[in-house]
C-alpha cells in the first residue's frame, strides 16, 4: 500500500509517495511556490489561491499517473494564514499569508490591530494569525461579500481535492488562526464575539484523525494538519518521549504531552490523538550560522578583492581540524524572540586567546544548540520528566556534523536524524494511513520511519 503526502509551504511545495510498509519513500518532488501576487498594500503578503492549488493537482496526477495502489492522501502546510470561500467551496479572496503584516499596523489608539484582538479576547496573538487578519477585515469592512467561511490553504486544497463546499479544520491548523480553546477543542467565540467578530465564517473544527471525503479517483483525503506537527509525527516514533530539533532558517524544539499544560514562553499546540506538543521556536536558528559565513565572506572579499564562493566547507573542516576551548560565548538571539523581539545577540568572554575564527564558529553553533537546549529545559520543567530520545531534522543539523556533536554533547543523548528529508509530507502521508484505518494508531505507523546513524 502507499501513501501520497503533499506539503504546501511558503516557498516550496513538496509531494511524496510512500511505501506504507516498509517506510522507504519511492517517489518525492519538490516545486518552487511562485504565487505570490501584489497586494494594494506595502505591507500585505499574498499568493494567489488557485495557482497553489494548480501546483498541488499537478503532484496529485503524477503520482497517480505512476502508482496505481495509493490508499490515502495528507496534506499538509503553511500554518496561521487563511484563505476565504464561499457558497460553492471556491476561493474568494486571495491567501492571506502568515508573513502579513497588517496586523502590526497601528490603530487609532496606537495599538497594533494584533494587540488590540489580544486585550480584548485574552490570547496571545501575532500578526499573520488568521484571528488576526480577519479581525483586521471586519474592522475595515473589507471581508468579500461572497464569503461564506476561511481556512487554511491546506484546508482549501483538501477542499478542492474532495469537491467539498465548506472547510473541516484539524485542531492542529485551527489553533494557529489564534483565539482556540484547547480543552473545548474549538475557537474562543464567546470572546470574539465580544472583539465585534462575526463567528458565523468560523470553520467547523475537528481533534479527530478522520476522512474528510475521497478524490475523483476514489482515494481517500485526511483532514489537513499544521506542518509543525506534521514535521514532527514524521520524524519520531514515540511522541511522548522524544525530542525533535529542527534547524533550518529558524530553528525549533518540540516535544509531545498528554496534558493541556501552559509553559511560559513556549507553544503549546494540539496534534493527534490526544496529544499536543510544546514548541519552542527561536527566530534566528540556521540564519545565524549564515550570517557568521556571511560575514566571513565580506571579510575574504575584502582582502582579495574577488566574490567569493560558499565558505561553509571551510568552516566545518576547520572545526573539526581545530576544536576550540569554547570559552567564547555567543548569543545568536540576533532577531530577538517572539516574546522580547527587542533582545539582540552578543558575544562575550572574548580575549585574545578566543579571538579566533575556530572560536567564533564554535560559539555560534554552541549558541544555537543553546537557546534550544534553555526551551528543553522549560519544556523538562513542566512536563516533569526528561525525553529518552533526541531526534534532529532540518538543513542546518542534515548538512552539519559539528552542530550534531554540539547537540549531542549539550543534550547528552545520541542524535537520530531520518532518512527522508521530506518530515512534514511523511508525517501527513502517515496521519493520511492511520485516518483511512491503514494502522490503528500513529504509533503504530511511526514505526515505519527509518534513521541515519550519526553518532559516530
Amino acid at each position: 500500500m502507499k501513501s501520497i503526502g503533499i506539503d504546501i509551504g511558503t516557498t516550496t511545495i513538496c509531494g511524496i509517495v510512500l511505501d506504507g510498509q516498509t517506510g522507504r519513500v519511492l517517489q518525492s518532488k519538490t516545486i518552487p511556490n511562485k504565487t505570490s501576487v501584489s497586494g494594494s498594500r506595502p505591507y500585505e503578503r499574498l499568493q494567489d489561491p488557485e495557482l497553489i492549488i494548480g501546483a498541488v493537482l499537478k503532484l496529485y496526477d503524477s503520482f497517480t499517473a505512476d502508482y496505481q495502489d495509493i490508499v490515502s492522501l495528507g496534506l499538509t502546510g503553511q500554518m496561521h494564514g487563511i484563505v476565504y470561500t464561499g457558497e460553492d467551496g471556491q476561493a474568494v479572496s486571495p491567501l492571506y499569508t502568515w508573513l502579513d503584516e497588517r496586523g502590526n499596523q497601528t490603530m487609532e489608539d496606537g495599538q497594533t490591530y494584533a494587540q488590540s484582538l489580544s486585550e480584548k479576547t485574552g490570547y496571545p496573538l501575532a500578526t499573520g494569525f488568521g484571528m488576526v487578519t480577519h479581525y483586521w477585515h471586519t474592522l475595515h469592512h473589507s471581508i468579500p461579500s461572497n464569503a461564506v467561511s476561511f481556512c487554511t490553504i491546506q484546508d482549501y486544497a483538501a477542499m478542492r481535492l474532495t469537491s467539498s463546499t465548506v472547510p473541516l479544520i484539524h485542531a492542529s491548523d485551527a489553533a494557529s488562526l489564534g483565539c482556540y480553546q484547547m480543552d473545548r477543542q474549538g475557537f474562543d467565540t464567546r470572546g470574539l464575539q465580544a472583539a465585534g467578530i462575526d463567528t458565523g465564517l468560523l470553520p467547523s473544527v475537528t481533534a479527530d484523525m478522520r476522512v474528510i471525503g475521497v478524490t475523483a479517483d476514489q482515494i481517500p483525503v485526511s483532514a489537513a494538519i499544521g506542518d509543525n506537527q506534521a514535521s514532527f509525527i514524521g520524524s519520531v516514533q514515540d511522541m511522548e518521549h522524544t525530542i525533535l530539533v529542527n534547524v533550518g532558517t529558524g530553528s525549533q524544539i518540540s516535544l509531545g504531552t498528554d496534558k493541556i499544560t501552559p509553559c511560559s514562553g513556549i507553544e503549546l499546540r494540539p496534534c493527534a490523538e490526544d496529544t499536543y506538543l510544546f514548541a519552542g521556536s527561536c527566530l534566528c536558528g540556521g540564519r545565524a550560522y549564515a550570517a557568521l559565513e556571511q560575514f566571513f565572506k565580506e571579510c575574504a572579499e575584502m582582502i582579495t578583492g574577488c566574490p567569493t564562493e560558499s565558505l561553509y566547507p571551510h568552516m566545518d573542516r576547520l572545526l573539526r581540524e581545530q576544536r576550540p576551548s569554547g570559552k567564547l560565548k555567543v548569543d545568536t538571539r540576533f532577531a530577538g524572540t517572539r516574546e522580547a523581539p527587542y533582545l539582540t545577540g552578543s558575544v562575550s568572554h572574548m580575549t585574545l586567546e578566543t579571538f579566533h575564527p575556530a572560536d567564533f564558529i564554535y560559539g555560534v553553533l554552541d549558541g544555537i544548540a543553546g537557546e534550544l537546549f534553555d526551551y528543553y529545559q522549560l519544556i523538562c520543567k513542566t512536563k516533569g520528566s526528561p525525553a529518552q530520545k533526541m531526534v534532529g531534522s532540518g538543513n542546518g543539523i542534515r548538512m552539519n556534523g559539528n552542530l550534531q556533536q554540539i547537540l549531542r554533547e549539550k543534550f547528552q543523548m545520541e542524535l537520530s536524524i531520518p532518512c527522508h528529508q521530506e518530515e512534514a509530507s511523511y508525517g501527513a502521508a502517515l496521519f493520511s494511513m492511520v485516518s483511512a484505518g491503514y494502522y490503528p494508531s500513529l504509533t503504530d505507523a511511526q514505526q515505519i520511519i527509518k534513521y541515519t546513524d550519526v553518532n559516530f
